[in-house]
């Protein structure tokens, strides 16, 4: 499947465009403090991330043995959003050479969109703070829509709201879900090397896989 000249590149965010695992490390570890819980690594929450909050909460618990049913899972989640929301970018960057390469990509005309798991309002309020927000011509988080990655809908509606055709674009992301999302949209899957994910035996499904964000420059004529 070419994935030259696409109109639209659709990104994921957390893993992808920005390193956000450090604040959900803090936001975690601030949870588990309120518990009198023993805190997590940094390693273990990379390997967790990209699933949205509640499904994070749930790892935690569950890797760490901590007694859990749905209703104190949302107790956690209050905690933890609480934290997360106040802090959002401590220690959240981008990665290397995302804001010039986002900026080339618009200059070359290219659509610009995100589809994330993350909460659509955090997504909007990381993006604004890291000042990329104003690049991108739509976003979708994992509550914006009835159904979120690894489902292909929510690729496939913003294909529908920014008038391109599937063919016409190419999904990237690190992890299982962005490459399951976009597969079963139909288009095109680059997967970055330097995210969260820690199955590196999808790499072999992806039609590229890069090293470094400029990269991506690569695939516009």
């Amino acid at each position: 499947m070419t994935i030259q000249n696409k109109k639209l590149f659709i990104f994921d965010l957390d893993g992808t465009l920005v390193d956000t695992a450090p604040d959900f490390k803090n936001s975690i570890n601030y949870m588990l403090n309120e518990l009198n819980e023993s805190e997590v690594s940094l390693e273990e929450i990379r390997n967790w991330v990209g699933y949205g909050a509640r499904e994070l909460i749930r790892r935690t618990v569950v890797d760490k043995n901590i007694p859990h049913d749905e209703q104190r899972i949302e107790e956690m989640l209050k905690i933890f959003l609480l934290h997360y929301t106040h802090n959002i970018d401590d220690d959240s960057v981008l990665f290397n050479n995302v804001r010039n390469v986002l900026e080339f990509l618009k200059d070359n005309g290219i659509k610009l969109a995100v589809c994330t798991n993350k909460m659509e309002r955090l997504s909007n309020i990381l993006l604004e703070k890291l000042n990329v927000l104003h690049m991108f011509d739509y976003l979708v988080g994992g509550d914006s829509l009835s159904k979120s990655k690894p489902d292909p809908f929510p690729l496939l509606n913003i294909c529908e709201k920014l008038n391109t055709e599937i063919s016409d674009s190419v999904m990237i992301g690190d992890s299982v879900t962005d490459l399951n999302a976009g597969k079963g949209a139909g288009m095109p899957v680059v997967l970055v090397s330097y995210g969260y994910t820690d199955n590196k035996d999808i790499y072999n499904e992806a039609d590229l896989v890069i090293n470094d964000f400029s990269q991506l420059k690569e695939l516009v004529n």
